[in-house]
């Protein structure tokens, strides 16, 4: 079934919405119950002004490393496998940035027939989360995704060595990995 881009948008919207709602609930109570917080109680306005705070701080300061260890904000597009690019993410909207990060794109994956060189790039829409920033090494403040999630509402690609070393692919709704670390 395809799905329309604005559809996806939505999709990813209403899951970086979900994650910012629990965030900011997270933030605001701090672990305190009703009571001890109305006994403390700065006001809603206070509150507010310090999650807003939190989350520019983390869209600031926060970047992914690609492949070739250079530093991105909200990339348009990004290579998963470094070797050949021969798997790569493109057409990237981003609709949430911060301490998680949400978009909408297109996964191109060479299907290598008949082989790598002569292969063809297939297209599979997907969403992609990118997640748990770590601090960046000599880098003071700033912070980089080491996961990636990407959800395949259509067509979905092949993935190898879904049960070990030399089944055949499997064709999951999710795939998640980690991204490259900052050398």
């Amino acid at each position: 079934m395809k799905r329309s881009p604005r559809l996806l948008a939505a999709v990813c919207t209403a899951i970086a919405l979900g994650v910012a709602a629990a965030a900011a609930a997270g933030l605001l109570t701090g672990g305190a119950t009703p009571a001890s917080k109305a006994a403390s109680a700065p006001s809603h306005a206070t509150d507010l002004a310090v999650v807003q705070q939190h989350a520019l701080v983390a869209d600031a300061n926060t970047i992914m490393v690609n492949c070739r260890n250079k530093e991105q904000a909200r990339p348009a597009s990004f290579i998963l496998t470094c070797a050949d690019a021969g798997d790569f993410l493109t057409g990237l909207h981003w609709v949430n940035w911060g301490a998680e990060a949400f978009a909408t794109g297109t996964e191109k994956i060479n299907n290598c027939k008949p082989n790598c060189a002569e292969g063809k790039f297939v297209s599979y829409p997907a969403l992609v989360a990118v997640w748990r920033p770590e601090p960046l090494a000599d880098h003071p403040g700033v912070r980089y995704f080491t996961k990636i999630t990407r959800i395949y509402p259509g067509q979905r690609p092949p993935l190898y060595n879904c049960h070990g070393i030399g089944t055949p692919p499997c064709h999951p709704v999710t795939s998640t990995f980690d991204l490259w670390s900052h050398t």
